[in-house]
């Protein structure tokens, strides 16, 4: 009898699950195959370890693996499992991925579950599958559960925060980076602001617990952060973030060392809080953000940011703001407006200037919407195809698909204004040139219109604060 082909796929959820090793898994997956008539190659093992099988896109064995199966000719006639649980956790996304398969002539085999032939076996199968997902949630329940009861006594849930290290599940406090932190606190009280000491610490070469940059809201972060005073914060609905208020946090005093002491803590909340009032939050470029001319269009000359505006309309460079950039590029938006239209003008006067087209329409006629549309249309065929043939997961074709269906509703908002007409006409070179100058200067056409009538000549600007100098890059 020949032998064929199938591969095993290997998973384990967290460091804690004993019963099978991956190494176990893989020699009793092996043993069964045989018995059946398959080899396994080395090659064909694909394994994730320490990852939950609630979804596929977190698995990237799992995606590798499924990407094999669908070429053509499939290397592979079967994939080999310990347990069912071991392939998906989530029935849909189980009965999903078995489907496709199925059509490429690929069947999921569990060695320990054993499932007769015919509709019988089939409802057997989607009763494990249902019982795998119950339990994984369940589990997830019960972990929590756990967490919770662990943190109430306050004991450490989550990774040591900077200026800590983890010993035997719990914080040890690491004396480098523990008077790095009390340097940090004592930085901020005689008056230094979370940017300047952001700055300073990337100039000394000191990198955060994660390897990156400091940052503004790195160092207000530790700034924010109780467990420094010997308590332990955990949030059970999920990541805190920057929310320090959300309601459903928990704080309650640890067992752990304190780095800082309570007087200094409350101190430098009354502080940050004081800071929070008196400099209201920078406008940054997001969506419902001010419009203005110049948006998305300023760039720094020393790192290569965006500059975006501020709340006394000036623009700064976004990084700067953020500590990563140790350059200030801060200026006046009406003085930068007033330097670029007078460049502009100044470029379009000159012979040696031609307009280009940069394929990049403002607004639109009726018909062009129509087709774009239509465009768009096609792209959620397309999704769903490429879901039927499993190559997108089913968060994924949601994902793409509402984007699309986001970006028809945008479309068929868009008009073209009485001013921009989108066809061609008789108007020389020069009376475009004209009639663009007039268009930037004039109280009448809103700032958003001039910023889509800027980026469909100019690709950036760049700005030196060091040399004071404005340098526009037009498409070319």
């Amino acid at each position: 009898m020949n032998e064929k082909i199938a591969c095993a796929y290997i998973r384990v959820s967290t460091e804690s699950q004993t019963e099978l090793s991956p190494d176990s898994q893989i020699k009793t997956v092996r043993e069964f195959a045989r018995q059946k008539g398959f080899i396994i190659p080395n090659d064909f093992i694909f394994r994730d370890d320490g990852i939950s099988g609630r979804t596929a896109d977190k698995r990237p064995q799992f995606k590798k693996m499924i990407a094999i199966a669908k070429e053509k000719p499939s290397p592979f006639s079967a994939i080999f499992v310990w347990k069912y649980s071991r392939f998906a956790r989530n029935q849909e996304e189980a009965v999903f991925y078995k489907g496709m398969l199925k059509k490429i002539g690929i069947e999921v085999i569990s060695t320990s579950e054993p499932i007769i032939d015919g509709p019988f076996g089939s409802l057997i199968e989607r009763i494990i599958e249902w019982f795998d997902e119950y339990y994984s949630i369940n589990l997830s329940t019960e972990v929590k559960r756990g967490m919770r009861e662990r943190v109430s006594r306050g004991g450490a849930v989550s990774i040591p925060a900077f200026g800590y290290d983890i010993v035997d599940k719990e914080y040890v406090i690491n004396p480098v980076k523990a008077e790095i932190v009390r340097k940090i606190f004592g930085d901020f009280l005689l008056g230094k602001s979370c940017n300047t000491i952001a700055k300073e610490l990337n100039n000394i070469g000191i990198l955060t617990s994660k390897g990156n940059r400091w940052e503004k809201r790195t160092v207000e972060y530790i700034l924010y952060n109780p467990v420094y005073t010997g308590k332990i914060r955990w949030n059970p609905s999920g990541k805190t973030g920057r929310n320090f208020s959300d309601k459903n946090i928990m704080i309650v005093k640890g067992t752990h060392t304190p780095i800082i002491e309570d007087k200094i803590f409350t101190e430098a909340q009354k502080k940050l809080a004081q800071n929070k009032s008196k400099y209201p939050p920078h406008t940054t470029d997001r969506k419902g953000s001010k419009d203005y001319m110049l948006k998305g269009l300023v760039k720094c000359s020393s790192c290569g940011g965006k500059l975006s505006l501020g709340s006394n309309n000036s623009l700064q460079c976004i990084n700067y703001s953020h500590g990563k950039c140790g350059v200030s590029h801060y200026i006046s938006l009406s003085i930068l407006n007033d330097i670029v239209l007078s460049l502009i003008e100044k470029q379009f006067n000159s012979d040696s200037f031609t307009l280009t087209k940069n394929n990049y329409h403002p607004r639109y006629t009726e018909m062009d919407v129509d087709l774009l549309i239509k465009g768009e249309m096609a792209k959620i065929e397309r999704i769903q195809e490429a879901y039927e043939s499993g190559a997108y997961s089913l968060s994924q074709y949601r994902d793409r698909k509402q984007k699309v269906l986001e970006e028809i509703s945008i479309l068929k908002n868009k008009i073209t204004p009485p001013h921009m007409s989108a066809q061609n006409n008789s108007k020389t070179l020069c009376e475009k040139k004209k009639i663009l100058i007039l268009q930037l200067k004039s109280e009448k056409i809103s700032e958003r219109e001039k910023n889509e009538l800027l980026k469909s000549f100019i690709r950036e600007i760049v700005y030196n604060k060091t040399l004071n100098s404005v340098d526009i890059y037009f498409y070319c």
